[in-house]
């Protein structure tokens, strides 16, 4: 396999489709052969069951040609291929060979679009059954304890006083987000009783507040301790080629990984987890994305996500990563700045969070936890803060500890009163999109089908209203593309498209444009 095999977001195909497949090889082979002019884009699955990650198919790129396992690809043609099962799919630079491990792949044309594929797509087979995804739990924002360092390990009494400013700054209740660290790691892996000495008593009082608390549940310990120590002896966790224990490196420190794919590890989570809800604790999020750096492709990284999102299931986990939506499609996921926030782990997070949305990830959420305390570049931090705010999920910084002082802190506060603004419109749209299946983040192609967006991956539509355009550099401009129609910026300012404008950014502000 090749170095793009190995990401994990979907991706633009620059190919077409026949509208009638060639004659199979076999009597389950169909073979599809590039048009020119048409793109595609697909849900590729890696190590687990319909696991995206990107593999460009571009003919003038040998890199691209390989074999990739697709349940879903669309075309801006109106062209979709679906198999019930990821089918096994070779591409050598000019031709598909498409071999199913299930039932027959469907090859049809959906509509003359990007989107009316993708509806056609996603209504007569996506939903099993006819069932449409779930509607989005969390229709208010979501303030992320891990961007501040204050609240990282400050516990409940910090998260009380952390609801109370965010109301005194006007902001709305919403989703209190605690990353993994809550823990404790003497040896009982429950909650940290000097960080949460009565649980239940402080999410009654956040509910009182209008608050919920959502937990981030990993399967990492530290590499050190009775924990470690136990877990090692008892040969519960995932090993080097060298049979040692893999060591993985986060902000925090160095952790080792447990092998949730053995019962008796899958036993000791049941009774963790169990014991959360005894404590009130219902809300969870499910991240293991970093086992996957360890993890080998292929059959055993298959078998741990499918073990990870089984108990993900059984326990209700609201909220995945990106490269864990196994089987949970249609379930809020999270894209991170990885491994550290810089303009180009940016550009890639916004890149993928597009491209997931035409193959069903509508609700994405960009996680900036395990790197915004470690971000010295303060201008670099407000531009990933002002692109996790514009997401469909809000992530929102819950107090003003990122930037103390300055130009910074000022943006900061005007970027979450705008986003604030269109609360109303994206309840809206997260209603809409438990019925219809469409991505709240839309790509400008999707939205905009014939106008030259098709590789248009740095701004985006958040439904059909509002045009967003990050800041992805520090050169103090921003080109924006404006497709047809009146479009008004922020600040009233009115423009006729379709036209390119250079936005000037040095004040720290983001380019947000209403269609008018």
């Amino acid at each position: 396999t090749n170095h793009a095999m190995h990401r994990r977001f979907p991706i633009l195909v620059t190919l077409a489709l026949l509208s009638a497949a060639l004659p199979a090889q076999t009597p389950h082979t169909i073979r599809i052969e590039p048009l020119r002019n048409e793109k595609w884009w697909g849900l590729f699955a890696g190590g687990g069951p319909a696991q995206p990650f990107a593999a460009p198919f571009d003919s003038s790129d040998c890199d691209s040609c390989g074999t990739f396992a697709i349940p879903f690809m669309i075309s801006n043609g109106g062209r979709m291929m679906w198999s019930s099962a990821p089918a096994d799919v070779v591409f050598d630079g000019s031709l598909f060979t498409v071999t199913p491990s299930g039932t027959q792949p469907t090859v049809a044309k959906g509509g003359r679009t990007l989107r009316e594929a993708y509806l056609y797509c996603v209504h007569k087979y996506a939903w099993p059954k006819g069932t449409a995804p779930a509607r989005h739990p969390f229709m208010r924002p979501v303030y992320d304890t891990g961007l501040s360092e204050a609240l990282i390990a400050a516990g409940g009494t910090a998260l009380l006083a952390a609801a109370d400013s965010i109301t005194a700054h006007g902001y709305p209740p919403g989703l209190l987000l605690i990353p993994d660290g809550w823990q404790d790691n003497s040896g009982e892996g429950g909650l940290d009783r000097n960080l949460y000495a009565s649980f239940r008593d402080t999410a009654d009082e956040l509910t009182r507040r209008g608050f919920d608390v959502m937990f981030t549940v990993t399967p990492y310990i530290p590499a050190a301790g009775q924990r470690y120590i136990e877990a090692r002896r008892k040969g519960m966790l995932l090993e080097d080629a060298e049979g040692r224990p893999a060591v993985i490196r986060l902000p925090s420190g160095y952790y080792a990984c447990l092998d949730v794919t053995l019962p008796e590890v899958t036993a000791y989570f049941g009774e963790l987890l169990d014991n959360l809800r005894k404590e009130g604790i219902t809300a969870l999020r499910f991240d293991c994305h970093r086992a996957l750096d360890i993890l080998p492709p292929g059959e055993r990284t298959e078998r741990y996500l499918t073990a990870w999102a089984a108990l993900g299931e059984r326990y209700g986990a609201a909220m995945y990563p990106l490269a864990e939506q196994t089987q949970t499609q249609w379930r809020p996921y999270s894209v991170a700045l990885s491994p550290e926030i810089s303009w180009e782990s940016m550009r890639r997070a916004l890149t993928d969070a597009i491209h997931a949305g035409l193959t069903g990830h509508i609700y994405p959420y960009l996680s900036l936890t395990s790197s915004a305390g470690h971000c010295s570049d303060e201008t670099m931090l407000l531009r990933a803060v002002q692109l996790a705010l514009f997401m469909p999920i809000a992530a929102v910084p819950p107090d003003g500890s990122l930037f103390p002082t300055g130009t910074c802190r000022k943006e900061m506060e005007k970027a979450v009163g705008l986003r604030m603004e269109m609360n109303g419109y994206m309840e809206e749209l997260l209603q809409e999109a438990g019925t219809t299946g469409e991505p709240l983040m839309r790509h400008m192609e999707y939205q905009f089908p014939g106008q030259g967006f098709w590789d248009c991956t740095d701004q985006y539509m958040l439904g059909s209203r509002y045009l967003v355009a990050p800041v992805l550099d520090d050169t103090g401009r921003r080109t924006v593309r404006l497709p047809r129609g009146t479009w008004i910026s922020a600040d009233g300012t009115r423009y006729k498209g379709p036209r390119v404008i250079n936005v000037d950014v040095s004040d720290g502000s983001i380019p947000l444009f209403r269609l008018r």
